[in-house]
C-alpha cells in the first residue's frame, strides 16, 4: 500500500468494545477451526501498533469469485485517535458522500492484505468536491477460499447505499473507506436525512487531524 496512505489509515482507532460489528453478515460462512496455524502479519508505522485477530501465511489467491463457504478471518486495528467522534473523523477524512453500489470493479493488494474496489455512483456530497462514478475501495476481500474482513466489516453489496468517510489515493485514483465507521449502510429516505444532517454538522464542527 502507498506509505502516505498507510500512515493515515494507522491514524484511526476503532474501540474494541465497538468492534461488535463482528456479527459478520455473511451467510454461509464458516471460521477457521481453532487448531489452524496459519498466520498473516501487517506491519504498521512504529508508533501505531495494528493488532490482528486472526492471521494468515502465503500470498496466496486473489479472487473476484465469493466462494459458496468461505473461511471468515478478521483483522483488528487499534490506532491514534477514536474514530467514532465524527468530527475527528470527518476533519481526517478527504471525503464524505452517500453513494449507491454499481457493481464490484477489482481486487487487489497493495501489502499483503487484499483489498476490493467497487464502482460506487455519487448522490450526496457532505465533504470534498467528488461526484459522478468513483471507485471506492475497501480494505479486505477473498484470498481464495478464505474471506478477510477489518474489523468484521462486511463487504460492500452492489445495489445498496451507503455513507461513505474515505480518503483519496491518487496512485490508485480511489477513495479508500474508513472500516465500520466508514461504510454505514443506508435504508430508509429518514435514516438517509438523519445521516446527511449528523454529518453536516459533524463538517461545520470538524476537528481537522494534525
Amino acid at each position: 500500500m502507498n506509505d502516505k496512505l498507510i500512515k493515515e489509515m494507522n491514524k484511526i482507532e476503532i474501540p474494541r468494545e465497538l468492534s461488535e460489528r463482528s456479527k459478520i453478515g455473511v451467510e454461509k460462512a464458516k471460521r477457521e477451526s481453532p487448531g489452524s496455524n496459519k498466520k498473516w502479519y501487517i506491519f504498521a508505522a512504529p508508533a501505531f501498533a495494528a493488532a490482528l485477530a486472526l492471521f494468515i501465511a502465503g500470498p496466496g489467491l486473489l479472487s473476484n469469485n465469493s466462494p459458496e463457504n468461505p473461511v471468515i478471518k478478521t483483522v483488528e486495528y487499534s490506532n491514534a485517535f477514536d474514530v467514532s467522534n465524527p468530527n475527528m473523523l470527518v476533519g481526517w477524512a478527504d471525503s464524505v458522500f452517500i453513494g449507491k453500489v454499481v457493481e464490484q470493479s477489482g481486487t487487489k493488494s497493495l501489502a499483503g492484505l487484499p483489498e476490493t474496489q467497487f464502482k460506487v455512483v455519487v448522490m450526496d456530497t457532505i465533504k470534498g468536491d467528488i461526484k459522478g462514478t468513483v471507485i471506492v475501495n475497501q480494505q479486505g476481500g477473498y484470498e481464495g477460499n478464505e474471506l478477510i474482513l477489518v474489523e468484521n466489516d462486511p463487504l460492500l453489496v452492489s445495489g445498496k447505499s451507503y455513507l461513505f468517510i474515505t480518503k483519496y489515493l491518487k496512485d490508485e485514483n480511489w477513495h479508500t473507506l474508513v472500516p465500520v465507521y466508514g461504510d454505514i449502510e443506508i435504508t430508509n429516505d429518514s435514516q438517509k436525512q438523519e445521516l446527511i444532517e449528523k454529518y453536516q454538522k459533524a463538517y461545520q464542527e470538524q476537528i481537522p487531524f494534525e
